[in-house]
Parts: structure tokens; sequence; C-alpha cells
């Protein structure tokens, strides 16, 4: 029951994030005995083949696969070539070959499959690597080693009316600013933190603030960014002896007037950063040295495609096309699919279009939406219901006892005008697990954002988080090209377990 609940809302978290604000399986062991593929949360049933494992691969019978999958598929036994379509896609291989040609919307794409497919004499069915196939059809892909068991989940299945279930939501996606100019942005912050002594560590508090302003050009994912700012840890000073303070000047001077200078290519991913804190780091760091890193790979290393969650802020990507995106991470548990339908459900009830107030004055409109205990347990009965969620697999009374102790409270507005976004306002509360407290207020428009967020942790921290900012037309030049004779340090890729 609990490993319920900490899984849909679990989900739900993810979820909210994406609706509120604009891989590969695992080898498989050799034995194939017992291994199952499902898709959509059901198993699919091979009856003329069983599922094989090549090379620590998973291949499964292309035709019965696919056709579950609903695609339309075809052979043509002379160039043994097979194709298979769906309304927006069409991929095609060829049996002993490990090209994959994926063609969609007009524009194709030829991949390497990690297994040929093949022939099996026996049963004289053809094989295909199951993860490439399913990848290539856009669905997301997992393993569940408990179960042997390999996960394929369509997500547009889940999300096929999530535009209109969240069409209030999704209008913070709604942009009428033209995405092809160039932008300035400016903006400032300032982050207050004090940590206590960990017990049972040597770790030591802290007690310190950074103040600092931004600026740079973007154009698209392409950007040009300056930041300046100053880290001030006079109140840490008084803790420490002569000698320590002694040591620490020269990093401490350094503090008060730093920099970093941020140049990425957002078509590659390649990003590039100078500042003088990294002679903190590297003593033969010095003003020409610049840090190169791509992070796009930086987080496919993590099983997220960061360059399509980018690409809503300059495209104008539906909610729907976004949740796809951001539905394409490994799962490790065969009940993924129901846990993604249910928490979908939960979601439609607590913030879709039918929990919003709506009133209009003049040519605008606005939606608010106040979420509390009392809507909370509304929306999971309702959740129960519909997906028929039994008592014994969810305790409301526990769960009620929970949002009572956590205080969870927020209120969303959004206004639109002319079918775009005209102002949003985000605010929340809570506690957490009895030891501590947050609090959220980000406000804001197409051009500006304004954040505040507090988290008090009473036995270990304390933070405040202040942020504002604003985007303006500009004329000036973007260059995301570092100075020539700049010498460049690679950065490893960091582990993403870490």
């Amino acid at each position: 029951m609990k490993k319920l609940i900490k899984k849909v809302f679990s989900i739900t978290l993810i979820i909210t994030l994406i609706l509120t604000y604009s891989g590969s399986i695992t080898a498989f062991a050799a034995d194939s005995k017992g291994i199952k593929v499902q898709y959509n949360g059901e198993n699919i049933k091979f009856t003329d083949a069983a599922v094989k494992v090549v090379d620590g691969r998973t291949v499964v019978p292309f035709r019965q696969s696919l056709e579950t999958m609903g695609a339309a598929v075809s052979f043509d036994t002379k160039s043994k070539m097979i194709t298979a379509k769906t309304k927006d896609k069409e991929i095609s291989f060829t049996v002993g070959s490990k090209n994959i040609t994926i063609n969609e919307n007009g524009k194709k794409v030829t991949k390497q499959m990690d297994t040929a497919p093949f022939v099996d004499k026996k049963s004289n069915c053809t094989y295909v690597s199951v993860r490439f196939i399913a990848e290539s059809m856009g669905y997301s892909v997992g393993w569940d080693e408990a179960e042997k068991t390999a996960i394929i989940i369509n997500p547009a299945d889940i999300y096929a009316n999530v535009d209109k279930d969240f069409s209030i939501v999704s209008k913070l996606l709604k942009t009428d600013l033209d995405l092809e100019k160039t932008y300035e942005t400016n903006g400032k912050f300032s982050c207050d933190v004090v940590t206590k002594n960990a017990p049972n560590t040597t770790n030591s508090a802290m007690n310190f603030s950074v103040n600092g302003e931004m600026n740079g050009v973007q154009q698209k994912l392409n950007a040009d960014l300056t930041m300046k700012f100053t880290v001030n840890m006079d109140k840490m000073l008084t803790t420490l002896s002569a000698e320590q303070k002694a040591a620490f000047q020269p990093m401490l001077e350094m503090l008060k007037n730093a920099d970093m200078n941020i140049k990425m290519n957002g078509e590659t991913g390649n990003t590039y950063m100078q500042s003088n804190l990294f002679s903190v780091l590297n003593p033969t760091a010095d003003k020409n040295t610049w840090y190169k890193m791509n992070v796009y790979d930086q987080y496919d290393a993590m099983g997220i495609d960061l360059k399509s969650i980018m690409s809503h802020q300059s495209t104008r990507m539906s909610l729907s096309d976004l949740m796809k995106v951001m539905s394409s991470v490994e799962y490790s548990d065969v009940s993924a699919y129901k846990d993604m339908k249910t928490s979908y459900t939960f979601l439609k009830y607590l913030i879709g279009d039918d929990a919003f107030t709506t009133k209009t004055s003049g040519d605008i409109n606005t939606y608010t939406l106040d979420i509390n205990q009392t809507a909370i347990m509304a929306a999971l009965a309702k959740t129960a219901v519909a997906e028929g969620v039994t008592n014994d697999a969810i305790d409301l009374k526990e769960l009620e006892t929970f949002l009572k102790e956590s205080k969870l409270s927020a209120n969303l507005t959004i206004q639109d005008k002319g079918g775009s976004l005209y102002g949003y306002s985000i605010k929340g509360s809570g506690s957490i697990e009895k030891k501590g407290s947050f609090a959220m207020n980000i406000t804001g428009d197409q051009k500006n954002a304004v954040i505040d967020m507090t988290l008090d942790m009473e036995e270990l921290m304390k933070m405040a988080i202040k942020a504002e900012s604003h985007i303006s037309e500009t004329t000036k030049k973007l260059n995301v090209e570092i100075p020539a004779g700049a010498k460049v340090v690679e950065m490893p890729l960091q582990n993403p377990t870490l």
C-alpha cells in the first residue's frame, strides 16, 4: 500500500513540475527462459516463437511485436526489407543489416541497431532488437530485473488528451514572441544559506550569502551569458581562527568579485565556461582558460533528452509534445504504465481544466485554482473510482493524516489575452516530515519572472532564494564562439549515479 502511494506521488510530482512550468534496457541475462515483453501494461503473448537473447540483447519476433504496438507491417520477400507504419511515423530495416531508417514528418534519419535482424531457422521467424524497435517508434523502454520483463510504454496513449484536459495549464507554454529573434536577458539573484553541524559527521556549520547579476543574449537555444556575483562569508569568518582566516584570505577576496562567462551552442550542446574562480580548482587556469562540456551528453547519460526539453522554449511545442519528451526515460517496474496512467488521472482531477475557476474582464481571462487537503482527497477518491484502485491498495485515512501533517497548500493563477500568456502566479507552502517547511512564490509573464523560495530544515539548514529576470528584443549580435587562442579544458561526463 505504501509502495503504491509513493509511486503515484513520485510520478505525480514529476508530471506536475512539467505541467506547471514551462535508454536503454539493461543488458539481459544470457538465459532467455522466462523473459517477457510488456507493452502498455500488458504482456505480449507470442504465438509463433519465443523471446530470445542474442549477445546479451533481447530480440523478439518482429511482426507480432510491431503489430501489438499499433503499426501496420509489411515484408518484401525479395529485398528482405521490413516496413512498419503508424499514422505519423515509418521505420524500415533489412534482414542482416544493422541500419534502421526512421521517417517522421518527412524527415529521414538512419541509425545503427545493436543487433542486426535475423531469421531464426527453427521457427522461420524474423527477430529484431526490442529496444531499438521500440525507441525508433518513439516509445519509452525499460527493464524490470525482478520480473525479467522488457517494458515498452507508448506515452501518446496516456497523454492523448493532455492538450484538452490541461488546456488552462498549457497556457504557460503559449507565447506571441517572435522566437526567431534575438533577446537580451537581464536579471539579479540572491541566496542565503545557513547550515548546522550535522550529527555524527565532521561537516562544519556554514553561513554565507550570494548576490549577483546576470546579463546575456539568447536566440533559440544559443546563449552568451555573463554573471557577476559576490559571496559574503563574514558571519562564517567569526568562527575561524586568525590562522584559518589567513589561509582562506586569497579565496575570500576572489569571492567578493567573482564572475563567470558562459557560451552555449544550442545545436551541438557544447558549452564553454570561463571564471576567475577556476584558478582555485586549477592553479594553471587563467582568464584565457575555458572549461568545455556538452550538456546534452551529460543529460543523455542520465536518460534525459535535454535538447528536446529545452526546445519547447524556442518553438511552439504543445504540452502533449513536451510530455512525450519528458516520458522518454527508462522504467524499472512492470507497474510503470499503470502508475503513470493513475497519476495522469489524479492530476486531471486536481489541476485539470474542470478544477479551475474562470473569470473574464474585457479581453483578459483569469483562471484560478486553490489546492488544499480537501481538493487532494477529492481528486484521489475520483481517481480510485476511475482507475479501479482498491481500498487495500491505498489507505485514505493514512493519506489524510499525511496531508494534515504536511499542511500542503497551493494557489495557481493564470491569465491569457488573445490566446497567449498574459501573466501567472504560483504560490505554495507545506511542511516536510515535521522537520521543516518550504514556501514559494513565483510570478511573471512572457518577458518577466520573479522567484521567492524558502526552505527551512530545522535541524540541518535554512535557505532563501530570490531571483528576477527580464527579457527584451535586441539588435545585439550573439556570439557563442570562445576567443581565438583560448585554452580549452575538457570536463568529463559526471557519473549520473553519484
